[in-house]
């Protein structure tokens, strides 16, 4: 078995800097092995998978705080609810949070704050915790998932950086060399690409199931322009990072960006297919996003399918989700194909809505929208209309 498999009680928590704030060794343990499956990326078949053990977690102690902090976190932070019902449904969901535990309450403040779009006072309050709670993987995974929503690439690297050597002091902390592959992760996105491939080597060297390693690394060489290479990596280490079905359709959409870049659009397209559009389970927010991009990418490279437009699976997703209107980000991908699955109608109501919804938002995203966003959705008619010499 690649993943962990002892979890830790109420004092083994404590002890390591986490102040759960229950009596029950059973939550506790749930608690550990939930967090510890929500940062390795992947399901654990053995214990049900994520949703399973956050469905005994919330049971075990209805009282327990911070697994209602985890669920509703794990629950927001898929960026799969629309905006304006946001922060109604995270209130809802973490019930009752009157609490004298200071880790309690900071970590309530964070998802409230989130919830209405204050996405950089969400950042400042996890990374409040972190001072004082610097060994709270809940925290450092809700921040870093968090700025990479907002585009921090600096604070994707920093956040990490920050608490790295304090976990460095201790040499069997569980969960201690996930950080090695999010350290870099922000290494890459800040142009340090030969250290984030250093970085990403190390953190596979202690653990080579630790996929999102294995994804740093993949745009460490993207970047570096060796997709060939990068071909040859994921080849030979496909039984480590296809453990880890939450990261696996992302490593195999950059399999088909080296696919494409090498001239091969037929494997590309059937990496789409097969292995994105056609995957077992749920369609996440994050599946979509790989879907579109590569769905426009293979377009501009001149490879059409109708197995792709046909797809009922991803018209549903478009449609459910078509108003959400929280990140510009998912926006942009549901607007790079937007012409291929829904009529003229509803793509204008499209931009209409999200023009007013950004227009008037008090979230953080509005201005980004004002200021930035809707500039890009005109680049994107224009490019479609063939007026290059606008795009710019």
């Amino acid at each position: 078995m690649p993943f962990r498999e002892h979890w830790r009680d109420v004092k083994t928590l404590h002890d390591d800097g986490i102040p759960i704030d229950t009596a029950s060794n059973e939550t506790a343990k749930l608690f550990d092995a939930t967090l510890t499956q929500y940062t390795g990326w992947y399901n654990d078949n053995q214990l049900g998978g994520i949703e399973t053990c956050l469905s005994r977690l919330l049971s075990s102690d209805p009282t327990c705080i911070a697994s209602r902090i985890l669920a509703t976190g794990l629950d927001i932070l898929s960026t799969a609810y629309p905006a304006s019902s946001l922060h109604s449904k995270t209130v809802t969901s973490l019930g009752n949070t009157t609490s004298s535990n200071e880790y309690i309450n900071l970590h309530t403040q964070a998802l409230i704050e989130w919830s209405l779009g204050k996405f950089s006072n969400a950042a400042d309050t996890w990374e409040q915790i972190l001072v004082l709670y610097p060994f709270d993987m809940m925290a450092i995974k809700f921040a870093s998932d968090n700025y990479f929503y907002i585009g921090d690439r600096e604070m994707i690297r920093d956040s990490i950086a920050r608490v790295l050597p304090i976990w460095e002091t201790s040499s069997n902390r569980p969960l201690k060399s996930y950080l090695y592959g999010m350290y870099a992760f922000g290494l890459g996105e800040t142009n340090m690409i030969e250290r984030a491939e250093k970085e990403a080597r190390f953190a596979l060297e202690m653990n080579p199931h630790d996929a999102w390693a294995t994804h740093a690394l993949a745009h460490a060489i993207e970047y570096a322009g060796e997709t060939s290479k990068g071909i040859d990596i994921l080849k030979e280490t496909y039984q480590d990072w296809t453990t880890c079905d939450l990261i696996k359709p992302h490593i195999d959409w950059h399999w088909a960006l080296y696919e494409i870049e090498q001239g091969n659009r037929e494997i590309a397209e059937d990496i789409l297919v097969n292995h994105l559009l056609n995957k077992a389970g749920d369609l996440s927010m994050l599946d979509f996003v790989d879907i579109a991009a590569l769905i426009y990418r293979l377009k501009l490279a001149g490879q059409n399918s109708s197995t792709i437009y046909s797809s009922d699976r991803l018209k549903k997703f478009i449609n459910d989700h078509l108003h959400d209107h929280l990140l510009l980000f998912n926006d942009l991908h549901i607007y790079f194909i937007l012409d291929d699955y829904v009529d003229l109608d509803n793509r204008n109501d499209f931009i209409r809505i999200l023009r007013d919804s950004y227009d008037t938002s008090d979230f953080d995203s509005g201005p980004v929208f004002r200021q930035v966003g809707n500039y890009l959705f005109q680049a994107i008619d224009q490019f479609k209309e063939k007026k290059y010499s606008e795009v710019f």
